[in-house]
């Protein structure tokens, strides 16, 4: 089975993250693998046939005692090709917790991004903070998950679709609205009201993931005492729930 999770979990009590494809394995039964496919496809372009381009993470047939790996790669040849056509390219890796945290972690990058859009900051403040972003990114994979491959960050669910979400993704869009509204210092209670105004206004039913990815992403950090290794996640996070000003998002992508 193949899933396109929106976020990785996170462990309520203990603020862990955890893999949703490896909570669909567990609730599934022992046998049961489950892969994702995510990268730089958004959804307007996908439905117009523009070419574009996915990840697909999986290892189906993988076992350390399985020794027939001609099988396990037709296996993940055969799963490859159920999604790929002329106009979506798919590739293949075997590293699903990296694909996974590239997934949830590009729409926190994209709040920071549609903030520096909201402040008219220009295109080399905007890659500046989408290269912190990045780096950040692979850092909190490598903390959390065994055996994440930098090889995934340069895959089209690593950078491409960082930069395609930066661009042209729903969180961006909405980040920009609340930094150009967000004109002073929010309380906390007012920075819930204009993103829920905002989401309803702009997104016509559908959801921002970005807002509680920053959310959770947070709490982790917060409760590991590791928010000053992370300046641009927790800046994004303090921007967005506690009010801080907008513009204090480039003093955390300087080195």
């Amino acid at each position: 089975m193949c899933c396109r999770p929106w976020d990785i979990e996170f462990e309520p009590e203990t603020h862990t993250p955890v893999q949703i494809s490896r909570t669909i394995e567990e609730s599934l039964g022992p046998n049961f693998k489950c892969g994702v496919l995510m990268g730089a496809n958004l959804a307007n372009g996908v439905a117009r046939g523009e070419f574009c381009e996915s990840t697909l993470a999986c290892n189906f047939g993988d076992d350390e005692n399985d020794s027939e790996t001609n099988t396990n790669n037709n296996l993940n040849e055969a799963t490859r090709l159920i999604f790929a056509s002329d106009h979506f390219s798919v590739q293949h890796c075997h590293d699903v917790a990296g694909a996974e945290v590239c997934g949830a972690l590009k729409n926190v990058v994209a709040l920071g991004a549609g903030f520096i859009d909201g402040l008219d900051l220009g295109d080399n403040t905007k890659t500046a903070l989408l290269r912190v972003g990045l780096i950040e990114t692979m850092d909190f994979a490598k903390r959390f998950f065994q055996n994440v491959e930098e090889s995934t960050f340069l895959q089209s669910c690593g950078v491409a679709d960082m930069i395609a979400t930066c661009y042209g993704g729903r969180n961006r869009k909405c980040a920009e609205a609340f930094s150009r509204r967000a004109s002073m210092q929010k309380t906390p209670e007012e920075c819930k009201d204009l993103w829920n105004g905002i989401e309803q206004e702009l997104l016509k039913g559908q959801k921002l993931q970005g807002t509680l990815a920053t959310d959770e992403v947070y709490q982790v950090l917060r409760s590991r005492h590791m928010t000053e290794q992370f300046p641009l996640f927790s800046m994004i996070y303090e921007i967005a729930y506690e009010g801080r000003a907008v513009g204090d998002i480039v003093t955390s992508i300087h080195e």
